[in-house]
């Protein structure tokens, strides 16, 4: 290990500080395996890609600020956080109030263990034991920076003895400027009911906003896009700055997310759809829960790739 990119606090608080040319990188292990700053320089600014998490309010109590955290596995929410699966009814905690829904899965909240560090090159890995969610398995997220781009590959791993259904995704809060906007091309938009679970998949106007070009300061969204392919861009323009975002099935969807009054927006690549758990009857394609069976692995990979003029 090398302990020049690594900083522990007087409590054991530790930060995993990887960097790669113009990038620096830096994870919370111990607090769900966030990222806490994701940053671009040149040779005059540094550019914070990426909300920054300042560790010392951390310290002494945890702070729902992230800049980007793991989804697994299941992202988003499942309604009232039940669900049928193969017969059996699950019922999980709420664990994200006031919303009565369960939330983001368990990575995020979670301890993660230290498999390999070195500056540019990161694993790190999760044991799931079942309580309310009776499925064993473990998580893992590679980051791998090369150059100034950054790839997070995220595994959900069935260590358990029956099937189990699963999800991932990623999290990102992205910083927001009066002028930043996206680009992507999807088809269609899942609509949310009065307690934000999907329930209408439509043709919006959003749809060719998206992909001429999106000013996130001009909507309020907390909406699923379906019909990706897998590349997304964000622009800053008072940066001249870009960022290219590349997945790859089964990584199919983004949620954005962006309220009102905020310095931030999301762009979530995901697996499936919020409340997939309980659509486990349709097509896999209209929601994309992935069923897997014992030692069966569900990986997805999330590619940034940042230009600066």
């Amino acid at each position: 290990m090398n302990y020049n990119n690594l900083d522990v606090s007087e409590k054991d608080f530790t930060v995993l500080k990887m960097h790669s040319k113009n990038v620096i990188l830096e994870i919370l292990p111990e607090k769900g395996a966030r990222i806490s700053s994701y940053s671009l320089k040149n040779k005059n600014n540094i550019f914070e890609l990426l909300r920054p998490v300042y560790i010392r309010p951390l310290i002494n109590k945890d702070s729902l600020k992230k800049a980007s955290f793991p989804l697994v596995p299941f992202s988003n929410r499942i309604n009232r956080g039940e669900f049928t699966f193969q017969g059996k009814k699950i019922k999980l905690p709420l664990n994200f109030y006031p919303e009565p829904h369960a939330i983001h899965g368990h990575g995020w909240e979670q301890k993660w263990e230290e498999c390999q560090f070195n500056e540019n090159y990161t694993i790190l890995e999760y044991e799931y034991f079942p309580d309310e969610w009776p499925f064993k398995y473990s998580a893992r997220q590679i980051f791998e920076l090369d150059g100034s781009n950054l790839s997070i590959t995220m595994q959900v791993k069935n260590t358990g003895q029956t099937s189990m259904p699963a999800g991932l995704g990623l999290h990102p809060y992205f910083i927001r400027t009066p002028n930043s906007f996206i680009n992507a091309e999807t088809k269609k938009m899942w609509i949310n009911n009065s307690k934000k679970i999907p329930h209408k998949l439509k043709i919006v106007p959003e749809i060719e906003l998206l992909s001429k070009g999106l000013h996130i300061n001009g909507f309020e969204l907390d909406n699923i896009f379906t019909g990706w392919n897998h590349k997304a861009k964000i622009t800053w323009p008072e940066w001249n700055l870009i960022l290219f975002i590349e997945t790859k099935t089964p990584v199919d969807y983004i949620l954005i997310y962006s309220p009102s009054n905020e310095d931030f927006f999301c762009l979530e690549p995901i697996s499936h759809i919020t409340n997939a758990f309980n659509m486990i009857d349709r097509s896999r394609h209209s929601h994309g829960t992935q069923t897997l069976n014992p030692d069966q692995t569900l990986e997805g990979q999330v590619i940034f790739k940042p230009i600066i003029n």
